[in-house]
């Protein structure tokens, strides 16, 4: 193994809880995680080669693991087969939810981002506008090329439902699978997927500066700091709701997507042995 080799791989899907997994990574002392969360190696940028991936992993700190958190693997038709090549003893992490929430929050992320606008900013017609809305939520169909290139043992799945019963217990389960001893202090991190920033730079600015002292052992602090006097307010008067500016989803495109993913989550709980905590798909 190289010096700076990845030992993990985080896959997404998008908009499936990938933030919360790179923050629990990012307090374990044992792991170095890029500090770009998504490097995108193996989907966008392999023509740069393994050399250029790895000073994303570089720490002067000697560590256990390292990798990065990338939702783009999940969907590149060659991300599994590049992986397996560059180390086929990774451990692969996956995180799922709903694929219908997922889809719209996949749009309310589209429009917080502004790319996006007009009729463009209901979802039913966002859909018709980017198809990865839909085909990003087959996850039978994606996944099963990365049961194609590594064994069962390691690809570790969390549902984003489950991490939000238990958020302590799926963070013992990122530890477990890289066979590290459990956080002594687990810090809670929460993405809010449903605001906007009024001013980009400030925002982006507050969000380095947070991801600066998490990386460096100070997610606590920061975490204090975020509620005191002066700063919680420059932070709230900074964010607008997402959910101000996007219709609901209607209830005819929902029973439209409930049958779209239908043969797929069956796929799904036959190649991942696991059942889907997603009701409308197995009531009755």
């Amino acid at each position: 193994m190289r010096e700076f080799q990845a030992t993990f791989v985080g896959i997404g899907a998008q908009k499936c809880a990938s933030t919360w997994l790179y923050g629990v990574l990012q307090q374990c002392g044992e792991v170095k995680v890029s500090d770009i969360k998504e490097v995108d190696f193996f989907s966008y940028y392999f023509d740069r080669g393994y050399e250029w991936y790895e000073r994303n992993l570089q720490d002067e700190v000697p560590v256990t693991h390292r990798g990065d958190i990338s939702p783009s693997y999940f969907i590149h038709p060659d991300a599994a087969a590049r992986a397996a090549a560059y180390n086929p003893d990774m451990q692969v992490f996956v995180t799922l939810r709903d694929p219908i929430k997922r889809a719209f929050s996949n749009h309310m992320h589209e429009v917080r981002k502004e790319h996006i606008s007009g009729d463009n900013l209901v979802f039913e017609t966002a859909m018709a506008n980017n198809p990865l809305y839909k085909d990003q939520g087959r996850y039978a169909h994606h996944l099963a090329r990365w049961y194609d290139h590594f064994p069962k043992e390691q690809i570790h799945i969390w549902f984003q439902e489950e991490i939000h019963k238990d958020r302590e217990a799926s963070a013992l389960r990122v530890t477990e699978a890289l066979k590290l001893p459990k956080l002594d202090d687990f810090l809670d991190l929460r993405a809010n997927e449903s605001v906007r920033y009024r001013n980009a730079a400030v925002g982006e600015t507050l969000w380095k500066v947070g991801n600066f002292a998490r990386q460096n052992g100070m997610g606590r602090l920061i975490e204090t700091v975020k509620t005191a006097p002066g700063v919680k307010q420059l932070r709230d008067a900074n964010r607008e709701p997402v959910r101000d500016v996007v219709d609901a989803m209607q209830d005819d495109t929902e029973k439209a997507l409930t049958e779209f993913y239908s043969d797929d989550v069956a796929a799904l709980t036959k190649l991942i042995s696991r059942t889907p905590p997603w009701e409308r798909f197995t009531a009755g």
